[in-house]
């Protein structure tokens, strides 16, 4: 049976909104991705149907920075400051793509004001701290973020930054004083410990390892990959006799990363390497 046109339900056509945001929300979808090409496209069909969109406009802007189109993004970010001058996000993505040009002098330039309008805001800190390890300061940086770290949301992450930049410049005692500082305040102890001892042994500081790993070990006596990481630093800096009860007994524990004791067998300065080697065979690395 026919029905009559007056009772036929009428689709309603998609507004210019509508059509923005589902440009919008593939754009998202895009940027999650990181596909930044695909990204750029979508947003600016989103922009095409709502000029105005400023989430769009600020995020088309971070995807233009990862394209290396930075001219394009300060262009987008200026506009959005122009409305809202007093946005810090929006200046602080300025500076980012100023850094990501290389163009250092005005990155820092912008966070230093930035720093002295919102002294307690983690991300300036962050990002200033970024430049001027750039720019070669590296212990600017460390002092930078050690001296926020009090007040930062997470003083740990703050305080092992600056232990990595010490470490950068060879200077290990004052890495090791940061990572003092770190360990009072990580509500997290073995977690710390175990990211003080990997970063130490990492840039060669082979007596700051093994004693985070040895202080990791009084928390957890039985932890596999702190003994072995342990142990290793030990046999490289000459306890070889200290380090091989410590690599014995990581394997009693189910130690069976491959990859790790492969590495350390390649070290360039470690002596008696095919002694070692038989050693590590004997307590089950069969793969030898």
């Amino acid at each position: 049976m026919a029905v009559p046109l007056s009772s036929a339900a009428c689709a309603s056509r998609p507004t210019r909104e509508d059509i923005a945001a589902e440009y919008y929300n593939l754009a998202e979808a895009y940027l999650e991705l990181e596909d930044w090409d695909s990204a750029s496209r979508y947003y600016r069909r989103s922009l095409a149907y709502e000029p105005g969109g400023r989430r769009a406009q600020f995020n088309l802007a971070r995807v233009e920075i990862e394209r290396g189109a930075y001219s394009e993004a300060r262009r987008l970010l200026t506009s959005l400051q122009e409305q809202d001058p007093d946005n810090h996000l929006i200046a602080q993505l300025i500076g980012y793509a100023h850094y990501r040009a290389g163009e250092l002098a005005e990155a820092r330039r912008l966070f230093e004001r930035l720093m002295r309008e919102a002294p307690y805001d983690d991300r300036v800190v962050r990002n200033l701290a970024m430049v001027y390890a750039a720019e070669g300061t590296l212990e600017s940086a460390a002092v930078l973020l050690a001296d926020a770290a009090p007040i930062a949301d997470d003083p740990s992450a703050f305080y092992l930054q600056a232990v990595e930049l010490e470490y950068q410049r060879e200077d290990h005692d004052s890495a090791r004083n940061y990572a003092g500082l770190l360990l009072r305040e990580a509500e997290d102890l073995v977690g710390s410990l175990r990211l003080l001892g990997r970063t130490a042994y990492e840039y060669g500081d082979l007596e700051g390892a093994a004693e985070w790993y040895r202080e990791l070990l009084g928390e957890r006596p039985d932890d596999a990959e702190a003994l072995f990481a342990h142990g290793a630093a030990k046999v490289r800096i000459g306890r070889r006799e200290a380090g091989e009860a410590l690599l014995a007994e990581a394997f009693e524990q189910g130690f069976d990363d491959r990859e790790r004791v492969t590495e350390l067998l390649a070290v360039e300065d470690l002596e008696d390497a095919d002694e070692l080697r038989t050693f590590l065979k004997e307590q089950g690395a069969c793969f030898l």
